[in-house]
Order: C-alpha cells, then structure tokens, then sequence
C-alpha cells in the first residue's frame, strides 16, 4: 500500500481530516493488523499502547456495568478509529474493544504520534479542539449509560439475564427527538404496568422481564432507523459522488475535465492481499484513467507524468488514428460501468504498447486491470492480466533501480502474492522468503507481517505437494 493511500486513511478520520499538515511521516509508522471475527483487541482497565484506523469490518466498543452486564457503547466501522484517549495519556483503557466481523485494522503507536505532536504543535492544537467537540457530544451518551445503569442496579439481578443496551445507536439531529420520545414512551408504559401488575402473585414475571422487553423494543426501533439511514446513503446518485477535474492530454494538449469521486465516499469494506480494494458505494479505480475526448488517449496521473519526445507522441496518436478509425469514441466523463472502466485501462495499455515505459508502471495497470475483471468474476482474464503483472515485475526487478527499500521491498512482496494467485507456489514461496529476510524488513511492519503469514501457508503447501508426490512415486 503506497504512502498515498495511507495518508487517504488518515485523512478519512475527523480526528486529522481538518489538519493542513505533512503526514507522511506519520503514515509511515501505521502497522496493519488482521483480526478474525470475535477477537479481543484490548480489554477495560489494561494499559493503552496505540490508537486504531478501520479500514475493513465492525468492532465493538463496550463496556460492563456493577453487574457486570455488557453495555455496548458504539459499533464502529471502516474510516472509524478507536483508543486515541489512552494514545494521548498513556493511561488504562476506559473500554473494551472486539471484532464482529473480519476486519483489517491499522495501528499507531503512542511513542510515533507523540513524535509527530512534538514536531507539529499547531496540529496538537487543532486536534484537542476536535477531541474536545467530540467529548462534548459523547455527553449525551454517558447521560444515558449512567441513567440505565442505575434502573438496572436497582433491580433483582435474573441469573442467566444480560441486557444490552445499545447507546451507539442514538444519533445527533432528528434521532435525539426520536431517543426522547422513546425513552419517555418507555418510563410511562413501565410505571402503568408496575400498577396493573399484581407481582406478589405473578413471581414468574419480574420487573426486569418488562425492562429488558423495552429496551428490546426500543433498540429495534434504534436499529431500523439505522439500516434505513445506510440505505439512502447506498441510494445516492453515483453522480453525486463524482466532480470533474481539469486535465491535459499528454498526447494531443486538449484541454477537458474528468470525473473523480469525492473522498468522503471513499470507504473501504475490504482488501485482499495484492492491496485491491472492495467499496462499500464508488470505486474510485473506475475513473482512475481519464480519456481525452478529441484523440482518445487514455491515461492516469502517472502516464500523464511520462515525457515522451515529438516521435514517441506522433507514434501514439498514429496508432490511436488507426484504432479509431474502427471504432466508435465513447463518453467517458460520466457514470462509469465496470466494463467502461475496464475499456479505459485497455485503452491505456493499448497505446503504451511499445512505448518507453518502465515495467514497474506496465506491471501495476496490469494489476489493476486484473483487479477489474476480479470484480467482473472474470477469472481467466484476471489471470491473464496477473501473468503480465508478473512479467513486467519481474523485469523489473531485474533491471529497474529501486530508489528506496521500500519500493524494492512492495515490489518483491507483490511477486510473491501475485504468483500465489496464478498457482506458482515454489515461486512465491521464495519471492515471499526475500521479504522475510530484507535488511530493511523492520521499516515496514504491514507487509513484511503479511509477507511472513503467506510464506508460513504457503511453504505448508510446498511441503505437502511434495509429500504426496512422493508418496505417488
């Protein structure tokens, strides 16, 4: 993952979303995490060592009341972050955290943000500001834990009861209303029942029973409300999400405007391990390239960076002329479909073909065109296009510079991936095996923690193969 995509992780965050400073030194420090589903990832009172970043899944955030009652507090999910107070302070967690799904998580270190405060003190200025808004709106959440808090400690404790109340439910704006009817609904019907129901005869039947039956009531009705929200936001007009960004063709100088999507609605639901990215509305990777209306090139901010001399450019409008000649130029600047974000990095490749191009550049529009026909559920033009990726990785590897470990190292680590995915387990074995064992593996937690788990499954893999080919013999 490019340090641009982890800036875009933080920035995601309204914890740094308004901060105008440099984090690249800070996204550097951020180690990406796995956890299965149900996984503890710290508990109540134990000491805090780091602050979290989703990028894929749910994590609950809760705590346990006198009764020791589970109290759920907030369900979080991918640009959400979690544990920044006891980052700031050092002190013991206020909460406990779990996974309620797989989830992918990055993790910052209190020494490494400390670092960066340090080093930016109008950017710990502008961030207690924002934690300060944030603590004042969580008060109407910690009025409401303590008031069920103390209704529940008044009350029989019913062996094998566990209420949960859910106050993470209960938004700001029009759901404050909501949460008020509701919770005065609640007290009315609970006291009239009280009266009528006669509970010297009726043992079976406590008060409790009709307490955990309107907080049921009433955390259903926080649910729904919930799930109708995420649908209108799901229904929103994909147009709505793009604005037009002014470019230059590299080819033919016109001058035109492509569509981009919004940042805010760039929201990871998951990734597999060659870094490609599944959304929960927009795929940005659909308008990544942008095509020129007049001679139809096609390209994205790193074709648009190459300089390719008065021949090489002639040379690609002549092959673009006789391309089109046969066919017919499509509207690129709208709504794309998967097949039309597919035709703009064909388009792509078709005109560098040829060109002076490095492999490292050739071998990520691979990728990414691989990645396209993945979502498609194209497998044999996935695998395809992973071949070529391959290909053009390799040479890279063999004859590019590298300008940093860190390029020499992503490089090595999608070779081994890659060649897991198209079924070349020896070779990924020892590509996987050069990241392991890089000098400068420490530097970057994220993929070399990935790189080991792979290279443990798939040298598990090797061996087996090998066995029961022997066993064969």
């Amino acid at each position: 993952m490019d340090i641009d995509t982890l800036i875009n992780i933080l920035k995601k965050t309204s914890f740094l979303q308004e901060l105008n400073y440099p984090l690249h030194d800070l996204a550097r420090k951020l180690r990406l995490e796995r956890f299965n589903k149900d996984a503890n990832i710290f508990y109540e009172s134990e000491e805090g060592t780091s602050m979290y970043f989703i990028i894929a899944g749910k994590v609950l955030i809760y705590s346990r009341s006198t009764m020791e009652q589970e109290m759920v507090l907030q369900t979080l999910g991918p640009s959400d972050f979690f544990g920044e107070t006891s980052l700031l302070d050092g002190g013991g967690r206020s909460t406990s955290a779990r996974t309620m799904e797989d989830s992918i998580i990055f993790s910052l270190e209190r020494k490494d943000f400390l670092d960066f405060l340090n080093n930016n003190p109008k950017a710990a200025i502008k961030i207690i500001e924002t934690l300060s808004k944030m603590l004042r709106q969580s008060n109407i959440r910690n009025k409401i834990l303590t008031e069920t808090n103390r209704r529940l400690s008044i009350l029989p404790a019913e062996k094998g009861q566990n209420a949960i109340i859910r106050p993470d439910k209960l938004k700001q704006g029009s759901q404050d209303q909501q949460e008020r009817t509701i919770r005065k609904k609640e007290e009315l019907d609970l006291l009239k029942e009280a009266k009528e129901y006669d509970l010297k005869t009726k043992k079976d039947y406590t008060l409790s029973d009709m307490l955990n039956e309107r907080l049921t009531e009433a955390e259903q009705v926080f649910k729904e409300h919930a799930e109708q929200s995420s649908d209108n936001k799901k229904e929103l007009d994909l147009k709505d999400m793009l604005y037009h960004k002014k470019a230059v063709c590299p080819i033919c100088d016109t001058k035109f405007e492509s569509p981009k999507v919004f940042s805010k609605y760039i929201l990871v639901r998951k990734m597999d391990y060659d870094f490609c990215n599944y959304y929960k509305f927009i795929n940005p990777l659909f308008y990544e390239m942008m095509v020129c209306p007049t001679c139809g090139c096609a390209f994205n901010e790193e074709i648009s960076g190459m300089r390719l001399n008065e021949e090489q450019q002639e040379a690609v409008r002549s092959r673009l002329l006789i391309f089109w000649q046969n066919h017919s130029l499509r509207n690129y600047r709208g709504v794309r479909t998967l097949e039309q974000a597919i035709e703009t990095f064909q388009l792509a490749l078709f005109a560098l073909e040829g060109r002076p191009v490095k492999n490292s550049q050739m071998g990520m529009l691979h990728l990414k065109t691989a990645w396209l026909y993945r979502y498609k559920g194209d497998e044999a033009r996935e695998r395809k296009c992973i071949e070529k990726a391959i290909a053009n990785f390799s040479a890279a590897f063999e004859k590019e510079s590298f300008s940093s470990p860190k390029s020499e190292i992503h490089t090595t680590y999608l070779l081994g991936v890659l060649n897991i995915h198209a079924g070349h387990d020896k070779e990924a074995a020892k590509w996987l095996e050069r990241v392991v064992r890089h000098p400068f593996r420490s530097m970057f937690p994220m993929v070399m923690n990935q790189a080991r788990d792979l290279w443990s499954e798939v040298r598990q893999k090797v061996r087996k193969e090998k066995q029961r080919n022997e066993q064969e013999d």
